[in-house]
């Protein structure tokens, strides 16, 4: 029997994947792999921000001054889109009243001397903030995951300590409504009445209330990191919120009653509820001049070994520099990619001025350099700039 001397070949190919397959199987090298060719994943630059476009106050119940939809509660909108991500926010409000004494009610000289050294030295008792909620879409139910509340909880910090909304400006200017003799109903204010000293004195009301502001912000197609995308979104929807008047009725504003029980004597006053005009409005008064912008940027080491080789030179040695790697400084982090590779990340909320509310390092893996800090402040500065004039536009 002749034995069979005929070996039997294999054919081995190399396999490839095309670049949305091998982001995903392996991010990283992906990334590296798009850095060597001086572009990122997203073909930009490596210092190059995504294009911003806005829609602002297209949601809010004061488009149409002259038609207001009773129906809408929405104060203030915007809707930004950058890249692929889309956030809406939608600014809501509500009225509380003001438990707290004021300093004129204070009758002891000791506690009146405590408020004013205590309010001399935490200024940021005098501002408030607002308070967000923030949703990312991504095709499931359930309870909110930890970067919403994360972000959420950044949001109301960030507003706070950038002393954007003082207290003052959220106070109620309360209103009476009054019947007149010919039987119909008319409402005073009164910052209307300032000129006439002869209703001055029926307005004068010993309860205060203030305005709460909430806000909505739904993130859809997330690509990257959001915080930035959501507070510039918040930023423009506080520029154009409107808050209603309001007022009470005029017999709720002197009525009171003496009730007598055991022998004591005490004195209440009629409950009552404060009402909001449907057409009438105020715009809510920021601090413009504190207004500003936030960006992130990420720092990466170059891996020299993720190189891609010259194909013409295959069968030659490649000298790989096998010295330290050099980081290099990604602006506006987008897809995946970065987002997952990247872990020294910097995030600052600048103005157009140069004026810088927050700055905030992360060093999880390349070594952030003073250089770098230096450029993500300048490039922060020349961003808000660009911002800041597109709701103008």
């Amino acid at each position: 029997m002749a034995e069979n001397t005929a070996l039997d070949t294999i054919e081995v190919h190399p396999i490839t994947f095309p670049p949305d397959v091998l982001a995903r199987i392996s991010p990283e090298l992906s990334l590296q792999r798009h850095l060597s060719l001086g572009i990122r994943p997203c073909l930009r630059k490596y210092e190059e921000f995504r294009e911003v476009a806005i829609e602002n106050n297209t949601l809010s119940r004061y488009v149409d001054t002259e038609n207001v939809d009773a129906k809408n509660n929405i104060l203030g909108s915007n809707v930004l889109k950058s890249g692929k991500t889309i956030v809406i926010t939608s600014i809501t409000g509500g009225i509380i009243e003001e438990n707290s004494a004021s300093i004129k009610d204070l009758d002891d000289f000791g506690e009146d001397e405590l408020y004013e050294i205590t309010k001399e030295e935490n200024v940021v008792a005098n501002y408030a903030s607002i308070y967000p909620v923030v949703e990312v879409e991504r095709g499931r139910v359930g309870a909110c995951t930890d970067e919403e509340m994360t972000i959420s909880q950044k949001l109301y910090d960030s507003v706070l300590h950038s002393r954007i909304l003082t207290k003052q400006a959220l106070k109620v200017k309360a209103g009476v409504r009054s019947v007149n003799e010919d039987g119909t109903l008319s409402v005073l204010y009164p910052d209307e009445l300032e000129n006439d000293p002869s209703n001055e004195t029926n307005l004068k009301m010993k309860r205060k209330w203030s305005y709460v502001l909430y806000a909505k912000i739904i993130v859809l197609s997330r690509t990257g990191p959001v915080f930035d995308l959501c507070w510039n979104s918040l930023m423009y929807a506080l520029q154009d919120v409107k808050l209603p008047r309001a007022f009470i009725d005029e017999r709720a504003s002197d009525l009171r009653m003496t009730i007598r029980t055991r022998g004591r004597s005490a004195t209440i006053r009629e409950t009552y509820e404060i009402l909001c005009d449907q057409t009438k409005s105020l715009p809510l008064m920021i601090n413009s001049q504190n207004i500003a912008f936030a960006s992130n940027y990420g720092v990466i080491d170059l891996d020299p070994e993720s190189q891609l080789q010259d194909p013409d030179n295959t069968e030659e040695e490649v000298d790989i520099d096998m010295e330290e790697a050099r980081p290099i400084l990604i602006a506006d982090l987008d897809t995946e990619a970065e987002e997952t590779s990247i872990h020294s990340t910097i995030s600052v909320i600048a103005n157009a001025k140069g004026n810088y509310t927050q700055l905030t390092l992360v060093g999880a893996g390349a070594k952030i350099t003073p250089e770098m800090i230096k450029r993500s402040l300048l490039l922060s500065k020349v961003r808000a700039n660009d911002l800041s004039t597109r709701l103008n536009e």
